[in-house]
């Protein structure tokens, strides 16, 4: 009786699905379509995975945001043969084993594209390769594309066109693997394992805030925490800094601040930002505190040459040791003060308030966008004109501004909060 019962159960399951990919699918259908989907998924102990957010290096006004919203009406499309892709963040490390997409128009035409995998954005691995044969261009369901399983935070969608033009567009992107205590986030309170600093290293102090000595790289930082200078509070990492504090050679102002490295974290890495290759840092910040000066910065490109040297400085601007209230969001570096004449104010935010934002150079202009919570473009802030630097590097933490030659008092600090930080290059 049993088997009966399975037979006849597979055979409405068979019928079910004929039936969805040859009609027109409305919102109801699809998800019941899915929950008889996912039922030998469950079995198996493989789930669907939350996305934390989506982002994607552009958009034609059709953003990634629609590909997690259950309608295969709405879609995220980005033309380009190369180098254009969306990217899942699944919040920290889980198992995964299988990506669903549905695809625009995927019932006409086949997409070509590569699903790639890891820990950091910068650093991810191909899983699954379809840039050759591409999708199955018989379905706009969710097609199912299975890998060995891996962990990985970041899962991204490379796409290279289609059979018909140039166009990615995704409308449905689902993502499976095990979300239980097997696989548990980076283990430790510590800044490495929040923020997933496998390819940076902390220019910072040892010491204490009255006595202290500049360090270009903090050693053994997947576990250093520091109560004064670097460490986990309330889910934000927090960079405090004194006046006073050791520096560099070349800066006057005392920092504790992260320097982006090479993929695999063994070496500096220098990036050109003439080309037509888009390099993006967002990070989640928040500026709670400013030292005598009134100044800090808490995200910049900076480039290798004397020519340039801060190719560009996020910082603000308010009264001495501010604690609470309105400030001047800046920008500095040479894409104003020699491009420009000067520095220049771009906005207001509160000390204290959370920020979402991000930093790219493409085609010798750098901007800055303003992002939603999704990790999408809202709002422009800032656009440079033409700066060629060639040899250029993220850093993102708690640079003192206009701090030389000042001396060491408790009540004079600097303090910055960041809560995600991701390159994509």
């Amino acid at each position: 009786m049993k088997t009966f019962q399975k037979i006849v159960g597979y055979l409405l399951l068979a019928f079910t699905y004929v039936s969805l990919t040859n009609c027109t699918t409305d919102i109801e259908t699809f998800e019941e379509f899915n929950d008889i989907q996912n039922i030998d998924n469950q079995k198996a102990g493989i789930t669907k995975l939350n996305v934390s957010s989506v982002s994607a290096n552009g958009d034609d006004g059709n953003t990634p945001a629609n590909t997690l919203d259950g309608n295969l009406n709405t879609r995220w499309s980005s033309k380009g043969r190369t180098g254009k892709y969306i990217t899942y963040d699944l919040g920290s490390s889980k198992k995964v084993s299988s990506v669903k997409i549905a695809w625009y128009k995927g019932d006409q035409r086949k997409a070509y594209f590569k699903i790639r995998v890891g820990n950091s954005t910068s650093s991810l691995s191909t899983v699954y390769d379809a840039k050759s044969s591409g999708s199955s261009g018989s379905t706009k369901q969710l097609e199912t594309y299975n890998f060995n399983e891996v962990n990985a935070r970041y899962i991204r969608i490379s796409g290279f066109g289609n059979s018909s033009n140039d166009w990615n567009s995704v409308t449905e992107t689902e993502i499976y693997g095990e979300n239980n205590g097997d696989n548990p986030p980076p283990s430790g309170n510590t800044p490495y394992a929040l923020l997933g600093l496998q390819n940076w290293k902390l220019n910072g102090l040892q010491g204490s805030p009255s006595n202290n000595d500049y360090v270009d790289a903090i050693p053994n930082l997947q576990s250093y925490t520091n109560s004064n200078w670097f460490f986990v509070e309330n889910n934000w990492t927090i960079f405090q800094v004194w006046a006073g504090s050791d520096t560099s050679s070349g800066s006057g102002n005392p920092r504790m601040e992260l320097r982006e490295l090479t993929t695999n974290g063994n070496s500096n890495i220098y990036w050109d930002g003439t080309t037509s290759k888009e390099h993006s840092m967002k990070w989640k910040v928040r500026v709670d505190r400013l030292p005598s000066s009134g100044k800090v910065c808490f995200g910049q490109i900076h480039d290798k040459t004397d020519k340039f040297d801060d190719v560009i400085r996020v910082q603000c601007q308010g009264n001495a040791n501010q604690t609470s209230g309105s400030v001047k969001m800046r920008i500095n570096g040479y894409v104003t003060e020699e491009l420009e004449g000067g520095g220049k104010t771009v906005g207001n935010f509160n000390l204290g308030e959370e920020m979402y934002l991000e930093l790219t150079y493409q085609n010798s202009i750098v901007k800055l966008y303003e992002l939603n919570s999704s990790g999408n473009r809202i709002k422009t802030i800032f656009t440079s004109k033409k700066a060629s630097a060639k040899q250029n590097y993220f850093k993102a933490g708690s640079y003192l501004q206009s701090m030389k030659g000042k001396s060491y008092k408790s009540s004079d600090y600097g303090r910055v909060a960041i809560q995600q930080l991701d390159v994509f290059h």
